[in-house]
């Protein structure tokens, strides 16, 4: 595993209703995780990041996530 990729990899599903209809999206990532964070923690960091990325996405509503060691 290279180390640039991070200790965990993360996946996120979002719903966002537009004048469009209902659109989901996926957004995945890896980070290594600080000492002492809880999911909590990581789930809002994760979801801040998701939304100053995408601004669109700001009202968006989180159908699944999941963060899980990146080694096999």
């Amino acid at each position: 595993m290279s180390s640039e990729q991070g200790t965990h990899f993360w996946f996120m599903s979002l719903a966002l209703i537009t004048h469009q209809g209902l659109s989901f999206y996926r957004r995945t990532g890896h980070l290594s995780l600080n000492p002492g964070a809880t999911r909590t923690d990581v789930f809002e960091e994760i979801l801040d990041s998701v939304k100053a990325g995408t601004p669109e996405l700001s009202t968006a509503v989180v159908l699944a996530f999941d963060i899980q060691p990146n080694a096999l």
